[in-house]
């Protein structure tokens, strides 16, 4: 099988579980808008991964595609745990902002945490010389590129990106709300 048929496929395998993930997110949070807010995340990773992997002069193949789907797996479970949890406080009456900052603070050591370890136990194949290390250094460059940037995007990005999106309709409610009470 040839290496550009490979990525042909490979590429319908990745739209397909895009897909697959978007429907299954879209389950979970009862959102139409909710996944595209998780999944915006793994564009803006994976160019910060092949970045770095192009910076440190690697090559981009299989190993470093693997690299690209265990960051992403990660990193995506970073912000649908955040999502949610922005989700459950809104549901128990918490305004918009004062919910992602909530959120985000209860959200903050976990997300660090992780990236922390996954950083930590990377950064040794980027520095070994023994059988195989050729092949491994994409894979950490991409994990480490990808981690790093998808860090910050879920600690900063992701609750931007809800605000943004939600901002509106909570100042509905916040108007209805106070027609109420009057």
């Amino acid at each position: 099988m040839s290496g550009q048929r490979l990525f042909k496929e490979l590429a319908i395998v990745l739209i397909v579980a895009l897909l697959l993930l978007y429907f299954i997110l879209a389950a979970q949070f009862e959102s139409l808008t909710q996944p595209f807010i998780v999944l915006l995340e793994i564009p803006i990773d994976i160019a910060g991964a092949l970045l770095l992997v192009k910076l440190w002069g690697g090559t981009i193949n299989i190993i470093t595609m693997i690299g690209l789907i265990v960051m992403s797996g990660v990193i995506i479970n970073d912000s649908i745990l955040k999502v949610d949890t922005i989700n459950n406080l809104r549901k128990e009456g918490m305004g918009l902002k004062e919910a992602i900052y909530t959120g985000g603070s209860r959200r903050l050591k976990p997300i660090v945490m992780v990236a922390m370890a996954s950083l930590v136990s990377t950064a040794p194949i980027l520095f070994s010389s023994g059988i195989g290390s050729e092949l491994q250094r994409p894979m950490a460059l991409a994990l480490i590129g990808g981690m790093s940037l998808g860090t910050f995007v879920s600690l900063f990005f992701i609750p931007l990106a809800y605000w943004y999106i939600y901002r509106k309709s909570d100042k509905i409610l916040y108007i209805r709300s106070s027609v109420n009470r009057n």
